[in-house]
């Protein structure tokens, strides 16, 4: 998918809206799962339950990301940057893969800020540095979304500034 298909899709298939009665949906679900293992006795219930309350803190994270990278689209203020990709390979206890994407953002050749990216959607990321318009929007200090040749980001969680190393 092209970097302005991934555009037009988030801005409108994902409803900010949607998402907000997403996440108080999934809890009531969790409750009434954990609630019919305590009638019924099966374990299953609880596993399902936990599945289910991880999802609804998944969810609880992004969505706030989710909402201004939309905003960042439709209003933002856009500057020349780059970010710096890491890719985090790891297995699960039923050894499905899974991949984590990360990423330094750079303004000016000068690290920022340290970026755990949502999964992306309809495209891979590959390790390396790329140029990048680093979308910024007012009330958020950090870039909203990371727009590449190939796709956008934007992140699953408070980014933070990197570490600087004193000798």
């Amino acid at each position: 998918m092209t970097l302005d298909e991934q555009i037009n899709e988030l801005t409108n298939s994902v409803s900010p809206d949607l998402l907000d009665l997403a996440r108080p949906g999934i809890v009531l679900v969790v409750a009434g799962v954990i609630i019919a293992g305590s009638l019924t006795g099966k374990p299953a219930f609880y596993a399902a339950g936990l599945f289910l309350a991880l999802l609804a803190l998944a969810i609880r994270q992004v969505t706030p990301h989710i909402r201004n990278a939309i905003r960042g689209l439709r209003e933002g203020i856009r500057q020349s940057g780059s970010v710096d990709i890491t890719i985090r390979q790891w297995q699960d206890a039923e050894n499905n893969s899974h991949e984590d994407y990360s990423g330094r953002i750079m303004l000016d050749r000068q690290p920022l800020w340290q970026m755990d990216f949502a999964t992306p959607q309809h495209w891979q990321p590959e390790k390396g540095q790329y140029p990048a318009q680093l979308v910024f929007i007012r009330g958020v200090e950090w870039p909203v979304l990371i727009l590449t040749e190939n796709g956008l980001l934007y992140p699953a969680s408070r980014p933070k500034h990197p570490q600087t190393h004193s000798q």
